[in-house]
């Protein structure tokens, strides 16, 4: 199925949770946070939330500067 991490598109098997998507994507999970259309989803559900055909993931890395 088709689902789309930081506006790419990306295939991945079904029934595949948040994590498995970061993995097949190759974007380390640690450090960054992660939305589900539009919803927070903590890093503690990341391996329960599954994914759905035309799910749209945001991944945020924090950068520090000034």
């Amino acid at each position: 199925m088709e689902v789309t991490v930081n506006d790419k598109k990306i295939n991945i098997p079904d029934h595949t949770s948040l994590q498995g998507a970061l993995n097949l994507a190759g974007i380390n999970p640690e450090g960054v946070a992660t939305a589900l259309n539009g919803e927070v989803v903590p890093l503690t559900q990341r391996d329960s939330t599954i994914l759905k055909e035309g799910d749209s993931v945001l991944v945020i890395q924090p950068f520090y500067g000034g």
